[in-house]
């Protein structure tokens, strides 16, 4: 197993659906489809600001984000249920076996490098059971470069005295293995949907359905 593991957080240990529950106390029967948009439109914003040099924090992407899926789905952006899910946000759920798989690396850095600004970063980890076994969290806020650009996997290799072919890079997104696998880290994809990785000549080095799949690595 690799040193030094680096994780992305959303989606990869915390489970970013689990938001949705927050929504459904003002919208019950569309708290789905508004938190699928809500994601959705999130991803798009960032990458937008990040090919249009108009960057903004993942906290107000993500809030911007929000305002759009409520506009479209319910027709109104209100704001105690936009501040109410942005708090939510802080707390999202970690994935069952998250904890279990964060414990048992013995011997090895784990580490954070996410699109999440420091204000939404720091509440959630703080505010969960993995806290204590987190030796690093690094954000792209630092330098103001979203993933998957290759300056946010060089910032995660500058954190470390070490090459980046013996970082072990894992996550769920399909477009942030691209990116670290472009940059040169070993990269594992968490394919939590059972789903085929995209088509094209850069594929994980391994797969797994859930983060156990990484003990054997």
């Amino acid at each position: 197993m690799s040193k030094i593991i680096i994780y992305d957080a959303y989606g990869t240990l915390f489970d970013v659906t689990s938001v949705d529950k927050a929504i459904a106390e003002y919208y019950p029967e569309q708290a789905k489809s508004i938190g699928a948009l809500w994601r959705k439109k999130q991803i798009e914003y960032a990458f937008i600001k990040q090919m249009t040099g108009n960057y903004e924090p993942f906290s107000e992407v993500t809030r911007q984000a929000l305002r759009y899926a409520l506009s479209i789905e319910t027709g109104a952006e209100v704001k105690d249920v936009v501040d109410r899910c942005m708090q939510a946000y802080e707390k999202l759920d970690l994935f069952p076996e998250s904890l279990e798989v964060l414990k048992q690396q013995q011997g090895v850095t784990n580490v954070i490098l996410s699109n999440g600004s420091r204000d939404m970063l720091e509440p959630l980890i703080e505010n969960s059971s993995i806290s204590g076994y987190i030796d690093k969290v690094i954000s792209i806020d630092d330098i103001k470069q979203y993933k998957p650009s290759q300056a946010a996997y060089q910032y995660g290799l500058r954190q470390f005295d070490t090459s980046r072919d013996k970082i072990l890079f894992i996550s769920s997104n399909t477009w942030d293995i691209v990116g670290a696998k472009t940059f040169g880290y070993k990269t594992f994809w968490i394919n939590r949907g059972d789903t085929d990785f995209e088509k094209g000549r850069i594929q994980p080095d391994e797969e797994a359905a859930d983060l156990k799949g990484i003990l054997n690595n």
